[in-house]
Formats: C-alpha cells, sequence, structure tokens
C-alpha cells in the first residue's frame, strides 16, 4: 500500500511513515488545539516536498484569513495558488441551504439538505479536478451538521465521506469534539483513521498532546505525544510522552475512542 507523508515532523513514525493512500483521516480536537495548521501543513507540505497538488476546503473562515493566518508559518499559499497547485475554496453550505429552500417548489422543500450537500460535493470535486489533486484537507465537517434531525445528519455525514473517497485524493477532515458520549460521532466510525488533539492543563501549564485513536490498515503508535505548535509549524515529539494522572483529570478536550467494528 502506498504511503503518504504528512509533513508533520515526528509525527509519520507513529503510523508507519504516513497516510494509506486514499484514506479519509479524520482529524478532531477543540479550539485553539490546532487543526487547521495540522491540515495546512499537510496541503503545503504535499506540494513543497512530493509535488502533490491539494485543495483545501473551508466551510467557516474566509480564503483571505486563513492565506493571512498561515503567513504565521512562512507558508505563501496565495503563490501556490497562482501556480495552480493549491486552491482555497470557501463552500458555505448556511448559504446554499437558504438558496435552495428559496428556489425550490413548496412540495420539495423537504429535501433541501440533499441538494445543499450535492452542491457542496460538486464545488469541491470541481477544483479537486481543476488541479488534479491528490491531498484535499476539510474543514470543518460540524458545519454540515445543518438539520435540526439527529438521523438526518448522520446520513448526510454518511453520503459526504462515501462520496468524497471516490475523488481519488487522501482526505484529512476536521471535526470538534464530540463531548456526549451516549450520541456518537457518525465520522468516527466511518473515517479511516480519528487523531485527537487534545489541550491538558497540567498545574499552571497547558500542555498540547495527540492520540491516534484508530488507524485501519497500520500499526499505530497509542500513547499520548506532546506536540507543540513553532513558528514553522506543528511538531510531533514521538518519543516522548504525557504520563500521569493529570493529563487526564485536567483534560480541557476529551476524545472518545470509536466502537469495534
Amino acid at each position: 500500500m502506498a504511503r503518504v507523508p504528512t509533513g508533520i515532523p515526528g509525527f509519520d513514525e507513529l503510523i508507519e511513515g504516513g497516510f494509506i493512500e486514499n484514506d479519509v483521516i479524520l482529524l478532531t480536537g477543540g479550539p485553539g488545539a490546532g487543526k487547521s495548521t495540522f491540515g495546512s501543513q499537510y496541503l503545503y507540505a504535499g506540494i513543497m516536498n512530493h509535488d502533490e497538488p491539494g485543495v483545501y476546503v473551508t466551510f467557516e473562515e474566509t480564503p483571505a484569513r486563513i492565506m493571512r493566518n498561515m503567513w504565521r508559518h512562512g507558508w505563501d499559499m496565495e503563490r501556490l495558488i497562482k501556480e495552480d497547485k493549491l486552491r482555497v475554496i470557501r463552500a458555505d453550505p448556511i448559504a446554499y441551504d437558504r438558496y435552495i429552500k428559496k428556489t425550490m417548489e413548496p412540495e420539495k422543500v423537504g429535501d433541501h439538505e440533499n441538494a445543499t450537500l450535492e452542491t457542496v460535493l460538486k464545488q469541491i470535486y470541481a477544483s479537486v479536478r481543476e488541479i488534479d489533486a491528490k491531498r484535499l484537507f476539510i474543514d470543518s465537517l460540524t458545519s454540515l451538521k445543518i438539520s435540526s434531525d439527529p438521523v438526518h445528519v448522520r446520513h448526510i455525514i454518511l453520503e459526504f465521506i462515501k462520496n468524497v473517497e471516490s475523488f481519488d485524493c487522501t482526505t484529512l477532515i476536521t471535526s470538534e469534539i464530540n463531548k456526549d458520549p451516549e450520541n456518537f460521532s457518525v465520522e468516527e466510525y466511518l473515517a479511516e483513521g480519528v487523531i485527537c488533539l487534545k489541550v491538558n492543563r497540567i498545574g499552571g501549564e497547558r500542555i498540547r498532546s495527540l492520540e491516534i485513536l484508530k488507524m485501519r490498515g497500520v500499526k499505530h503508535d497509542e500513547v499520548l505525544r506532546p506536540y507543540i505548535i513553532a513558528d514553522k509549524g506543528i511538531i510531533v515529539y514521538s518519543s516522548e510522552s504525557v504520563i500521569g494522572k493529570e493529563a487526564d483529570v485536567f483534560s480541557l478536550d476529551r476524545c472518545t475512542i470509536p466502537g469495534e467494528e
């Protein structure tokens, strides 16, 4: 199986050298954990080190703000866009949802969530094909949960991930941590891998740590590993561990382990 190096120093050592090609990987974590930085670094490293074009799909931030924020790490995303190696697109499901509701015939308004999903997928696929992208980063899946019906939400997420799997890209998708253990997140079960970024309060210090909850087909590390967000991006300390009950007792963000099939 072909491997896709992530470009995150210290991380690939934990997953036998990289993601399995064309897999969909879920990246969870709370605000400030570094999910967007992780995904941007994954795309940027793919372009710069492996000549693999990438597409960044944002459901919340504007492309201009994303490019501005990534300048902090010295990543010139605007230049890569001009060179047709990168696309940063904003897919706004809320805007699509409102438009489709207005334009649909009254008796078909009940199908508007499915129409919104189809529109978002077409926009992403067009960008992927436009530059023959090999890497895809979607931030964040939480924005697709626009239905008030939890059963329909699960259907939307199922359809979204299954369609993305057919794009011939190795895909990283972010999602907020599910804090309700009684209501599982379907994306955790559907993704081939789940990575959780945690922010822990140990004493008076805030510690970031990473846990690989699952990675199908890969012998992966199961230890809680510290990481930092440095000037050049995220660095994982693969030979160190976050040890002690303090990391659990004072955890600011929690991740749940998806059930076994």
